[in-house]
């Protein structure tokens, strides 16, 4: 079965406000309620596929606002990050997909080495922000789903901007087979970090910009 890789921007700051969820306006609040709603509405789909997590997204959710993913349930991972995907896609932009894998982790570490075979610095690898996990902004440990669905990454623009003029770089020299996969994510890259380049110094520009990835599947 394949895994979807999704991408949009958001602030981390923006996201690690609700995590815990601390001095929220009003309209955090609301928003907070969306979030919930989605939750559950989350969870209903897992009920009606009969997966079971040991853990409701919607009570993932909570916890994490509550500033703890402490469940000793198996699949409470899958949960967390189900939770948290819905807190990041409610504070950031819609959101694309960047390509459908059968296994993503071993295109993007494939491509890692190809990469730095040519001369990418280790800093810039791909796969170490695609699969980061949540945003160091939260203060708290959330686990990881056991068998890696969903993901979680989150690149910084700061590094993002550099990257893309490494891989643009090398992009002729590395397998023929992974080039089209190396200019997507380019593509990617480059549509959100021009916009956060550009738009330096505007009411919504933030220096924690970031573009997180969401793989799912």
């Amino acid at each position: 079965m394949s895994k979807i890789v999704n991408y949009s921007m958001a602030n981390r700051g923006e996201i690690a406000r609700f995590l815990p969820a601390q001095d929220l306006t009003a309209d955090d609040l609301q928003l907070l309620d969306k979030m919930r709603a989605v939750a559950r509405a989350r969870q209903d789909d897992l009920d009606h596929q009969d997966v079971d997590w040991g853990l409701p997204v919607q009570d993932a959710l909570e916890q994490l606002v509550s500033g703890r993913a402490d469940s000793t349930a198996e699949w409470a991972g899958s949960a967390y990050y189900a939770a948290l995907q819905i807190v990041i896609d409610h504070n950031g932009s819609d959101m694309s997909t960047l390509a459908s894998y059968r296994s993503p982790i071993t295109v993007f570490t494939t491509l890692d080495d190809q990469l730095s075979t040519a001369g990418v610095a280790a800093d810039l690898l791909p796969s170490q922000y695609i699969f980061s996990g949540p945003p160091s902004e939260i203060a708290f440990h959330i686990p990881r789903p056991l068998e890696g669905s969903p993901e979680i990454g989150c690149w910084p623009m700061q590094q993002a901007g550099p990257a893309i003029k490494a891989y643009r770089e090398v992009v002729d020299r590395i397998d023929p087979d992974l080039r089209y996969e190396l200019k997507e994510l380019i593509g990617a890259l480059d549509g959100w970090y021009s916009e956060w380049a550009d738009g330096e110094g505007s009411f919504w520009w933030a220096e924690d910009t970031s573009v997180f990835f969401s793989v799912v599947g």
